[in-house]
C-alpha cells in the first residue's frame, strides 16, 4: 500500500509549481503596477514603491536607507473575467545611529502595513445564468519589519507576518503565512573610485543587486489538505546609467535596468510523499502536518535561471527591463514564463514627480531656492505607474497605482 502511494504521488508531484499554486494563488500574483511593467519582477529590482515589500519585505529595509516614509494604492488591478485585486501598502524607516552612536556603519529600521485584497464570483452551480452569485473577497492583511545596514555596500533583511483569509468553498483558508527576504545592493561604481567625471561633469553609474525571498509559508490549509501557494524567488538585477551634479543635486540623465529571477515552489518532495502517506491511512497527524523545504536557497539553478534566463519544469522564470530619462519618464516591458514553460509578455510606464520638478529647474522654468521647489526636491515625491500583460490571467487589463515617497 505504502509503495503504492509513493508511486502516485511521485506522478502527481512531477511538477512542483503547479502542483502547490492552488489555495489562496492571488498571494503570487504581482501586485506592483511598476513591477508587472517589468515582467512582475521584485526579488532583486530595488524600489521605492511601498507594494514592493509584498514581493520582498526586504525592501524596507534598502528603502529606508534613503527615506523616512513611503505609501502605495493600486488604483485598479483587474484579472481574469469577473475577478479584480486592489492593493495598498504604508511603511516608515528611521535611522538607528542617533541612538547607537557606536555603530561603525549606517544601520535603520522600518516597519510596515499591506493589504491585499481579491474579489472573484467563486465556480460552481450557482454561477449558472438563472442566478447572480455573489463576489467573494480573499485578504490578506500583512505587518512587516526590516533592518537595513550600509558599510560600502547595502543590506536588507525583511520578514512579514501576514493574516490570509479566504471563503472559497473549495479553499477556505484563515490562517497565518510568513515571509522572509534579503537583499545586497553593490555600488560598483562607488567602490571603484577612479570612476572619473567627464569634462560637463556626466559621471557613469553602476549598481548590481541580489536577493532571495521565501513567501507564503506555513501549515497546509486544512481543507482540502494543500500547502499555502509558498514560493522561493532568487533574483539579479543591473542598473546602470549617467548622473551629474546640476543646481545642488544629483539629477540621473538616463538609466537602464535590467532584472532576472527564477520563481520556484520549494517543497521537499519526500515530505509531501510522508504527508500524502499519513493522509491516505487517515492519522491524525495529517491535520497539523507542516510541509518541509529545499535546504539552502532552493531548487535552483542560478547560472541557467538567471544568467541564461532559462526556466525548467519546476522553476519559472520573470525578466525585464526598465529605461529612465531624466527621472521623469520610465518605459518598461518584461516577460513571465511560468513553470509549464508557458510565457507571455508585459509593458508599462511610469511618471515621477521629482524627475519632472529636476526638468523644471534645468530648463530656468522653477527656481530651486524657491520655497516650493526646495520641498519638492527636498522631501516629496509622488510616482505613477501603469502596466499591461498580455497573456495569462492578466490579459490586456490595466495595472495602475499611485505612490508617495516623504524623504
Amino acid at each position: 500500500m505504502k509503495s503504492t502511494i509513493r508511486i502516485i504521488a511521485i506522478i502527481i508531484l512531477a511538477s512542483a509549481t503547479q502542483a502547490y499554486a492552488q489555495a489562496v494563488p492571488f498571494l503570487n500574483y504581482p501586485v506592483s503596477a511598476q513591477a508587472l511593467g517589468m515582467g512582475g519582477v521584485g526579488t532583486a529590482f530595488i524600489s521605492d514603491n511601498a507594494t514592493a515589500t509584498i514581493a520582498n519585505p526586504a525592501q524596507l529595509g534598502i528603502f529606508s536607507l534613503n527615506a523616512k516614509a513611503n505609501a502605495s494604492t493600486d488604483i485598479a488591478g483587474w484579472l481574469e473575467p469577473g475577478a479584480s485585486m486592489d492593493a495598498s501598502a504604508i511603511s516608515v524607516g528611521a535611522g538607528l545611529n542617533q541612538f547607537w552612536k557606536e555603530l561603525p556603519f549606517t544601520t535603520v529600521a522600518g516597519i510596515g502595513y499591506s493589504n491585499i485584497s481579491y474579489s472573484y464570483v467563486p465556480p460552481g452551480p450557482l454561477s449558472g445564468p438563472y442566478v447572480i452569485p455573489g463576489r467573494e473577497i480573499d485578504a490578506s492583511n500583512s505587518l512587516t519589519v526590516a533592518l537595513g545596514l550600509d558599510y560600502f555596500v547595502a543590506l536588507g533583511f525583511g520578514y512579514t507576518l501576514k493574516l490570509i483569509h479566504s471563503r472559497d468553498p473549495s479553499y477556505p483558508v484563515n490562517q497565518t503565512g510568513q515571509d522572509l527576504g534579503v537583499i545586497l545592493q553593490v555600488p560598483v561604481t562607488k567602490l571603484i573610485r577612479k570612476a572619473r567625471e567627464t569634462r560637463n561633469g556626466v559621471k557613469p553609474t553602476f549598481d548590481l543587486s541580489f536577493g532571495y525571498a521565501m513567501r507564503n509559508f506555513g501549515k497546509y490549509v486544512r481543507y482540502p489538505y494543500t500547502p499555502l501557494p509558498t514560493e522561493a524567488d532568487l533574483g539579479l538585477s543591473a542598473d546602470g546609467g549617467l548622473s551629474s551634479r546640476y543646481a545642488g543635486m544629483t539629477w540621473h540623465w538616463l538609466s537602464l535596468s535590467w532584472s532576472s529571477e527564477a520563481a520556484n515552489a520549494p517543497f521537499r518532495l519526500d515530505s509531501v510523499i510522508e504527508y500524502i502517506g499519513h493522509f491516505a491511512t487517515f492519522s491524525d497527524t495529517a491535520w497539523g502536518y507542516a510541509p518541509r523545504y529545499h535546504p539552502g536557497l532552493g531548487n535552483f539553478n542560478p547560472w541557467q535561471n538567471l544568467i541564461l534566463g532559462k526556466a525548467s519544469a519546476t522553476v519559472g522564470l520573470r525578466k525585464g527591463g526598465q529605461i529612465g530619462l531624466a527621472e521623469f519618464i520610465y518605459i518598461r516591458a518584461g516577460s513571465i514564463t511560468d513553470a509549464g514553460q508557458t510565457t507571455y509578455s508585459t509593458f508599462g510606464w511610469g511618471l515621477d514627480l521629482d524627475g519632472l520638478a529636476k526638468c523644471l529647474v534645468f530648463f530656468r522654468w522653477l527656481d530651486p531656492n524657491a520655497p516650493v521647489a526646495k520641498f519638492l526636491l527636498d522631501h516629496l515625491d509622488l510616482q505613477y505607474d501603469y502596466s499591461r500583460a498580455y497573456g495569462g490571467i492578466y490579459q490586456g487589463e490595466p495595472f495602475e497605482d499611485l505612490n508617495l515617497v516623504v524623504r
